[in-house]
């Protein structure tokens, strides 16, 4: 019974194993090699996302490119067409060629030129270009050499100041591309600097090349993509990084600014020079791969690990863009399902095998069933399920398998329903685009003051919106696809092929804009504005054009109309004997008539586009006085001020000031309307000191008179006083003890009458007596009566008269009264002082402008006198003393005194350190040496 059983058993066991040996190796073999195709797909995948990453990322540098570029073509056009509108910018400043220094600007090498400068030098036109564009604007002449001098410009260099005269060298592409007459648009580097410019010829009125205007952005890439960039990981420990063509790291997490070109990988070989070698050599948008060694001992590495980079090369800034990462990282999901599958198959294999030896019959049908299910599945059959016919193990797979072939079948559905998503979503994209047609033929059709017209390359009309209808009078029915653009275009035109040079333009520039004569279709001409842009293809190629005509024969009447307005105000405006100037909001000067250049003798050409600081005394402190006036009350009138002559002569202006407004009443600048009163000033001035001087006669007189009297009283009894002590001296013996006393008292009524008898002589009224005097004799007779005064004031009288000085011509009695006058105020200041009180006087001889002069100083110690009052001390009536004690006369009088004389006088002062007042006279010609 034992040997039939295992008979049985071993035909069970050999049938199971040949039905599992038929069925599962080649399930097996298909499980290995979807294990290997899944490998493979898994890192090809892997791969493609880091060469996906790296082209997003050269993408979006393009895109910024582009619009970079599109916008400084535009500011282009915006700023030739400001020059066109001041012509006048471009003419010489003067005609005598003067030698400069220019740099150039790729060398830095400094080279002398001669030329004749611009008017545009001021910088005047640049700023005004920036502010309308918010670029940066110059403009460059044509020198000696092929070269482009930068001739006015608002770039600036590290040092805040405007890099004017460098130069662009004749072989670079911008200076070829301007001087063949050639718009040029790139990016440029200008000391030290990328930028994104365009550059325009700029042509004389015979045609040829005489300069450039050029527009552009300062390139801002890295700071517009370095947070984006540097957020990116690849992995875990992956990023991606920026280097340029000299291995220098323009953006990395770690290391930015870095110069890596010389790096290697842990088996020595220096990887970045080769990637960088490479991507040079890559086509544009095509991507480079390279594997190498690294170990990275920061994150715990202690071997050398695979590593990956995809790298893409972005010519317009030298950027090589790389996104790298371990292998290992990247393909760590496809080693764990290798790992799971390998694990499934052996575990399968030792299932095989335990039931080949523990079941017999029950498994071979479950199995066959299993089988020709796998067979109908792999048929495209996802529908067929395994019957199960018990729960044991068998049962369990056929489960299994169930479950796998519904995942399959719902995996398959959900495919579907992608695709059926995606193809409504197609649907709805054409719909979305049929919307947008008609939107944009709505648009072509409302805008009825435009003629928008579509061309084929040839010129043919292809599209005609009802704009174009109005204004050439053809029916869109008639022209599409039967005329050509040139039923628009005048004969003479056409003869001169000028659609040839249109077509031209468009090709290399990108877009033509010119003013021509069009016709209609009843032959009608009128001037028009046109505008034409190049349709592309896919693959950038011009395919055809778009041309927008506007009619602007409105805009040339009031152009007409308003430079005949124009010109009206401003003969009105120069031909006014009143200066009349006017500025912008920021101060700059605008507008000066003939009478306002005739008075201030600055030419237009000089004060136009400066600072109206500049006229002022005060400079920009004035300015603001000014301005903040006219903000609190839009209008002042007969405001009086000083202003500065271009020979720095100051003059008295009565002006008339009021705000400039538009019609929206907006304040755009300030006018105002100068009078020069300078003279009338000088003629008041005079009349003050006339009348000062009446006065001061007045009473001198009447002093005169008084001290006359008080002299003769005095002179009585002085006499009989000094007849006395003749008589006592002569009585008296030798030994008299008293005889010193007596002495003393002879001696005072001698001083006595010496004050009296130039009290005298001082008050008498006579004409001046110009004679040779010495200097010292006037200044001894005004100590002679003030003396004693200065001694009772606790004020201590310092002598250096110097003797044998050479003689000056004047009036004694005049310039006694100078000095009485100076002396009296030093005294007067010095009263207010409780510290030290010194008058010291000091007479020298000095020179002025090579002539010898004689100078009296007298310095006090007093409180001094304010600086904005110096300026006022010697007009008529002007004093700072308490009322009842000064007039304001004594320094009018002086200086009229001095003026006499052909003298001079100068006063220093510092408030709390005392005034010094320097009396200055010529030197007599007999008295010179």
């Amino acid at each position: 019974m034992f040997i039939p059983l295992f008979r049985d058993w071993k035909i069970s066991t050999k049938l199971v194993s040949v039905t599992l040996f038929v069925v599962l190796v080649p399930l097996l073999c298909v499980a290995f090699l979807s294990m290997d195709r899944f490998g493979k797909a898994l890192r090809s995948a892997s791969d493609a996302d880091l060469g996906h990453l790296v082209r997003n990322i050269y993408g979006m540098c393009k895109v910024h490119q582009e619009q970079v570029q599109k916008k400084t073509v535009s500011d282009l056009r915006v700023a030739r067409e400001l020059l066109a509108l001041q012509p006048g910018e471009l003419d010489a400043a003067s005609k005598q060629e003067r030698r400069f220094e220019a740099m150039d600007q790729a060398t830095r090498h400094v080279y002398p030129v001669t030329r004749a400068p611009w008017k545009a030098e001021d910088n005047h036109f640049v700023d005004n270009v920036q502010a309308l564009v918010g670029g940066s604007c110059s403009i460059f002449q044509r020198i000696e050499g092929e070269r482009l001098l930068r001739v006015s410009t608002n770039i600036k260099g590290k040092d805040g100041k405007r890099v004017t005269g460098t130069f662009i060298p004749s072989q670079g592409p911008v200076a070829q591309a301007i001087l063949a007459g050639r718009p040029f648009t790139g990016r440029v580097q200008v000391m030290g600097n990328w930028y994104i410019k365009a550059y325009a010829p700029i042509r004389g009125s015979d045609g040829r090349v005489i300069g450039a205007l050029s527009v552009g952005l300062r390139e801002q890439s890295s700071q517009f993509l370095n947070e984006e960039i540097k957020g990116i990981r690849v992995g875990e420990t992956g990023y991606v990084y920026i280097i340029d063509s000299n291995g220098f790291l323009k953006i990395h997490p770690a290391k930015e600014g870095e110069t890596i070109l010389d790096l290697k990988d842990s088996a020595g070989f220096g990887y970045i020079h080769a990637m960088i070698k490479d991507a040079l050599a890559l086509g544009d948008g095509e991507v480079g791969t390279i594997r190498y060694p690294w170990m990275n001992p920061e994150l715990g590495d202690k071997r050398a690990r695979q590593k990956i980079n995809k790298y893409i090369y972005f010519k317009p800034w030298d950027w090589i863009i790389v996104a790298g990462t371990y292998e290992d990282e990247i393909y760590q999901a496809l080693r764990t399902t290798e790992r799971f599958i390998l694990f499934m198959a052996i575990a399968a294999l030792v299932l095989v095998f335990l039931l080949a030896f523990t079941l017999s019959k029950v498994l071979t049908r479950p199995i066959r069933e299993l089988t020709e299910v796998t067979a109908k599945m792999a048929d495209g059959d996802l529908s067929q399920r395994v019957i199960i016919h018990s729960a044991d193990e068998i049962g369990t797979l056929g489960r299994s398998f169930n479950r796998m072939i519904a995942q399959i079948e719902d995996y398959t559905s959900n495919l579907e329903n992608m695709v059926e998503e995606r193809t409504r979503e197609l649907k709805e994209s054409k719909e979305k685009y049929r919307d947008i047609s008609r939107f944009l033929n709505n648009v072509l059709d409302s805008a009825t003051v435009y003629a928008i017209m579509a061309l084929d390359f040839y010129g043919n009309i292809i599209e005609f919106n009802r704009g174009a209808e109005r204004l050439f009078g053809w029916k869109k029915d008639e022209v599409i696809n039967n005329r050509n653009i040139d039923i628009t275009i005048l004969p003479e035109d056409r003869e001169k092929e000028i659609q040839k040079e249109m077509s031209k333009r468009t090709r290399t520039e990108g877009v033509c804009e010119l003013e021509m004569v069009r016709v209609r279709k009843n032959g009608d001409r009128f001037p028009a504005h046109t505008t034409i842009t190049a349709i592309k293809d896919a693959e950038g190629r011009a395919t055809g054009f778009v041309e927008i005509v506007r009619d602007i024969t409105l805009r040339r009447s009031l152009e007409k109309e308003l430079r005949e307005t124009k010109e009206f105000l401003e003969n009105i405006m120069e031909s006014s004997v009143d200066g009349i100037l006017t500025t912008d909001l920021k101060g700059n000067i605008t507008y000066q008539n003939r009478a306002m250049e005739e008075l201030m003798e600055f030419s237009k050409d000089e004060a136009l586009g400066t600072h109206i600081s500049r006229f002022y005394v005060k400079g920009i402190e004035q300015a603001r006085e000014v301005m903040a006036l006219l903000q609190s009350r839009k209008r002042a009138g007969n405001y009086e001020m000083e202003v500065k002559r271009k020979d720095g002569k100051i003059l008295t202006i009565l002006t008339s000031l009021f705000l400039l407004q538009d019609e929206e009443a907006n304040v755009i600048g300030t006018a105002g309307i100068f009078k020069d009163i300078t003279e009338q000033k000088l003629l008041e001035a005079k009349l003050k000191v006339t009348q000062a001087r009446l006065i001061e006669a007045s009473k001198m007189r009447a002093l005169g008179e008084l001290v006359a009297g008080v002299a003769h009283e005095l002179n009585n009894p002085l006499m009989a006083s000094q007849t006395i002590l003749y008589v006592m001296f002569k009585n008296l013996p030798e030994d008299f003890p008293e005889r010193e006393r007596l002495e003393i008292i002879r001696k005072c009524n001698n001083r006595i009458e010496k004050i009296v008898d130039h009290l005298r002589e001082f008050s008498r009224q006579t004409q001046p007596d110009f004679r040779e005097i010495d200097i010292n004799q006037p200044v001894e007779n005004a100590l002679l009566i003030t003396g004693q005064q200065l001694l009772n004031h606790n004020i201590t009288i310092v002598r250096e008269l110097i003797e044998g000085l050479p003689k000056v011509v004047g009036d004694a009695n005049q310039l006694e009264q100078v000095f009485l006058n100076l002396i009296s105020n030093a005294r007067d200041a010095m009263d207010e002082v409780t510290g030290t009180r010194e008058l010291k006087i000091h007479s020298y001889l000095s020179d002025h402008e090579g002539a010898p002069v004689v100078a009296v100083s007298i310095k006090d110690t007093g409180v001094g006198i304010p600086e904005e009052h110096l300026n006022k001390v010697i007009e008529p009536f002007f004093t700072t003393k308490p009322v009842g004690k000064g007039t304001g006369l004594g320094l009018s009088l002086c200086f009229g005194i001095m003026e006499a004389h052909g003298g001079r006088l100068e006063i220093n002062s510092h408030q709390d350190k005392g005034t010094e007042v320097k009396v200055i006279l010529p030197v007599s010609r007999s008295g010179k040496e």
